[in-house]
């Protein structure tokens, strides 16, 4: 009977989630009604989760942090989550790498057989990790990139993207940032890159850096630092278009001169294309350059002008969103008022929670026209800062660093992580966005099966 009770229930959509555990937050905006989704607390109780990654079985692997510190961690930890029934709530986790380099992890982003991890800042590698066989089996640390910082750096590397380097076998580009060195003028330091995977160089601030690693199954190899873009802030969320390849990221505007809490220049998202990616070095005009907030008045009006510069809702005095940290594509079966749009994590007010923070929303910008509105309003109680996302085909991962908006002290282990799922058939138009996504799955599942079969694992699923 137990199991006919469920099922009847999961018939009516509105009864849906009071099967699963609570989600503080509920859903809105245009053409958005909450029944076409399943909303459920994915993972609670732990620490300081950010960067999420969608393994081949459909297992969500997270990178946290040890430590009760967030900024003072020295360690961190990639762990493996799995939800066996699919009703919404991870059953079971397991640790696949415990002693990650430096702590704080800030970002994780997985291609083929390979992770990669950061935290932020002096002390914070970019480790460079081996997956087995399995999902479930350990990883492998094999490279480490260092940034040597000297002296205070206000905005140092703290995200990631990754891509098979086009028509290069077994070859990908990273991406990385460094933003400015101070809050509101250009920065004319270097550093230095150093790493054990044969890469070296000088590192210019305000910009997007590039390097290419080269796999064998075994060891990585890195050759190629070049800087892709200039004139950026801090461009701390990275994601790639389904279908063009185009590289879209956020950047965090200049903070209040007279008032920190009173933004100087709106906060941003922006593109490159992908056929510019890798030539003339793209400038976004920081520091001189930029869209007040509030006005909306260009100032400088030099270098690349962003898709978005957000304002509050209604501009001038509406509902704020401040502080992007990560972005995401919509998931391919997401409803039609949420095709072709990128969902953005907004931080908020630093170390605030709940309606103390009232500069954290989800919002959702619309790329058909670059509209934008808060689908997770900034007056949740139960929310910190939404700052990891993972689109998967048909969910929206969010994960919530600290829900009580700390950064140590009692705020450890106390994260979570939401998912939210279509329920609904997937829209006609989205089929050119899923013919994308799976272009990209194949391709992904070939080389790893190529690389699987040239080490003797032909026999070992994806």
């Amino acid at each position: 009977m137990k199991s006919l009770f469920v099922i009847s229930l999961c018939l009516s959509t509105s009864l849906t989630a009071s099967l699963f555990a609570e989600v503080p937050f509920s859903i809105q905006g245009p053409g958005v009604d909450p029944a076409d989704f399943r909303m459920t607390t994915f993972a609670s109780g732990l620490n300081y989760p950010v960067g999420m990654a969608e393994l081949d079985d459909g297992s969500i692997m997270v990178a946290v942090s040890n430590g009760s510190s967030f900024f003072g961690s020295r360690s961190g930890s990639i762990i493996r989550l799995v939800d066996e029934d699919k009703d919404g709530v991870a059953d079971q986790q397991s640790t696949l790498f415990a002693e990650v380099p430096g702590g704080g992890l800030s970002s994780l982003r997985v291609i083929d057989d390979l992770v990669f991890t950061t935290g932020q800042g002096s002390g914070k590698p970019i480790s460079i990790l081996r997956m087995g066989a399995m999902p479930a089996d350990p990883l492998t640390l094999v490279g480490e990139i260092e940034i040597n910082y000297r002296g205070s750096w206000l905005h140092p590397h703290s995200a990631l993207a990754v891509r098979a380097t086009p028509g290069q076998a077994n070859s990908y580009d990273l991406f990385f940032q460094l933003g400015s060195q101070v809050n509101f003028a250009t920065t004319t330091n270097t550093l230095s890159l150093t790493s054990n995977i044969g890469i070296a160089g000088d590192l210019a601030g305000d910009a997007i850096h590039m390097i290419t690693l080269t796999s064998d199954g075994a060891n990585v190899s890195a050759t190629g630092l070049q800087q892709i873009a200039t004139g950026l802030r801090n461009p701390a969320g990275f994601a790639w278009h389904p279908v063009t390849g185009d590289l879209y990221f956020e950047d965090n505007g200049i903070d209040g001169v007279r008032d920190p809490n009173e933004p100087t220049s709106a906060d941003e998202l922006n593109m490159i294309p992908v056929d510019q990616i890798g030539g003339d070095i793209e400038d976004f005009g920081f520091a001189e350059n930029y869209t007040e907030y509030r006005t909306g008045n260009i100032i400088g009006g030099e270098g690349i002008q962003p898709l978005v510069a957000f304002q509050p809702i209604p501009p001038a005095d509406g509902a704020e969103g401040e502080g992007p940290n990560d972005i995401a594509f919509a998931p391919a079966a997401f409803p039609e008022a949420l095709q072709n749009g990128v969902f953005v994590g907004m931080h908020g007010r630093f170390s605030s929670g709940g309606q103390s923070n009232e500069e954290n929303p989800l919002v959702f910008v619309d790329l058909n026209d670059n509209s934008y509105f808060h689908f997770i309003t900034n007056n949740e109680p139960g929310v910190g800062h939404l700052d990891g996302l993972l689109p998967t085909s048909d969910s929206l991962f969010i994960a919530d660093i600290s829900p009580g908006g700390g950064f140590g002290g009692n705020a450890g282990n106390t994260a979570a992580i939401y998912q939210i799922k279509s329920l609904v058939p997937e829209p006609q138009s989205n089929v050119l966005c899923t013919l994308g996504f799976a272009a990209l799955a194949f391709g992904r599942r070939s080389r790893v099966l190529s690389r699987r079969q040239s080490r003797g694992l032909t026999n070992a699923p994806l």
